[in-house]
């Protein structure tokens, strides 16, 4: 999906709006909106007005968002966002709406933690390893699975503004199936301590982000498929959602962005059911390797 400048609008109430351009039909432009809006926590309302228009009107608390979806040919639209004296609205974001738009109406708050999620690539026997971490915290942490990863040493982290540089394992805790991998130099991080859920709620959506074989990303969605699993004396959550190679330690956030847990792997002989490590041990993990304890 392409996306122009961003370009000045006119005034809506004597208040100026911002607009950009969609390359999309303004109907599913608004779908996408709706959907991302309301994944997010608004409850959200369309009208259809005049010459295909569509006005969305969504509300969370005090929040208040006015966004209108116009035709500007039958193959693209023009989205409006901005603030409104007739009522106490506050503006959108124009970042967050293009990422609603560009991945399909996502949450913002999940494509927000696109940024903390490396692609990992490393070599064992001539085979190569591939795998997606989560930078975690402000002192240059990434946190992944630990399977696949006995006799390694270096890993080649691929940032997604297209650095790559080389990562060492600090700790590998087999049972519970999580690593840690440290950079030369601190990088920001997902908040983990303060931005992870202890519990998750059967059948609540779930939002997953792992490594495509492009080295892109690739958000997945899916749902909790029952109360947390046991194996081998370690606690899963048990997910409904694609899961394929690659995408072991790949995040998987709930609808408001916080951390649910890492992509462990799926069942075997499926590829739409898999485990999570919950966020909980992920925290336990990254605590003892604060103090030392490998």
């Amino acid at each position: 999906i392409a996306f122009l400048l961003l370009l000045p609008a006119p005034a809506i109430g004597g208040v100026p709006m911002d607009l950009f351009q969609v390359e999309l039909p303004a109907p599913e432009t608004a779908e996408r909106l709706v959907r991302c809006l309301s994944a997010s926590g608004f409850e959200v309302t369309r009208n259809e007005v005049s010459g295909s228009a569509v006005r969305i009107r969504a509300n969370r608390g005090e929040e208040v968002r006015e966004i209108a979806v116009t035709p500007r040919s039958p193959l693209g639209s023009v989205v409006d966002w901005g603030t409104d004296t007739a009522g106490p609205y506050l503006p959108a974001t124009g970042g967050d709406l293009r990422l609603c738009i560009r991945r399909d109406g996502a949450p913002s708050e999940v494509l927000e933690a696109e940024r903390y999620v490396v692609c990992l690539r490393a070599r064992r026997d001539g085979r190569e390893i591939r795998f997606t971490g989560l930078l975690a915290g402000m002192g240059g942490t990434i946190v992944t699975t630990a399977h696949d990863l006995e006799r390694i040493d270096e890993v080649r982290v691929h940032f997604q503004d297209g650095r790559t540089v080389l990562g060492t394992i600090g700790k590998r805790d087999p049972k519970r199936d999580l690593s840690r991998i440290d950079l030369a130099e601190p990088a920001s991080g997902f908040p983990i301590e303060r931005r992870s859920r202890a519990r998750l709620t059967p059948d609540e959506p779930l939002f997953s982000i792992g490594c495509a074989d492009a080295g892109t990303l690739r958000l997945r969605e899916g749902r909790v498929a029952s109360t947390s699993r046991t194996s081998g004396g370690i606690p899963l959550w048990e997910v409904r959602m694609e899961t394929v190679p690659g995408s072991s330690g790949g995040p998987a956030f709930d609808a408001g962005g916080d951390l649910a847990g890492l992509v462990k792997g799926r069942f075997r002989g499926t590829n739409d059911r898999g485990y999570l490590i919950p966020a909980g041990a992920i925290l336990d993990f990254l605590g003892t390797a604060k103090r030392g304890e490998r």
